[in-house]
């Protein structure tokens, strides 16, 4: 693997360490809020069951909301990869044009109103 690509795969892991620590955090910030009224020595068996059942909610919540996202994520993906698959499988209409036809021209139209715009070239790419 290249100096570069392992810098790449160090800062993947990095980020996803720091979002498990943000998850964590805000899973025990808000169970502990809900769960516990008056912190003590010790939990007492409603807090640790409160505690137990939050942070199995809290889980479930975020593994169906990431579910979601990653499939929308790659529902758009999948549309854009056909637009532009469809766009380089249609040409336009300009590019249909047999090259031994010839466009006659007129003295009062200039040959830049027949050059194909930059637009229909990068289609035709």
């Amino acid at each position: 693997m290249a100096p570069n690509q392992h810098d790449l795969e160090r800062i993947r892991q990095q980020i996803v360490l720091a979002n498990i620590q943000e998850l964590i955090q805000k899973m025990t910030r808000r169970c502990f809020d809900v769960c516990i009224a008056m912190p003590g020595l010790e939990l007492r068996s409603t807090e640790h069951d409160c505690l137990a059942n939050c942070m199995d909610r809290f889980m479930d919540s975020v593994q169906v909301v990431s579910c979601q996202y990653f499939r929308r994520r790659r529902r758009h993906q999948q549309i854009r990869l056909a637009r532009s698959s469809a766009s380089i499988a249609s040409p336009p209409a300009t590019a249909s044009i047999p090259k031994s036809t010839s466009i006659p021209k007129s003295p009062a139209t200039s040959a830049s109103e027949h050059a194909p715009s930059a637009s229909n070239e990068e289609k035709v790419k």
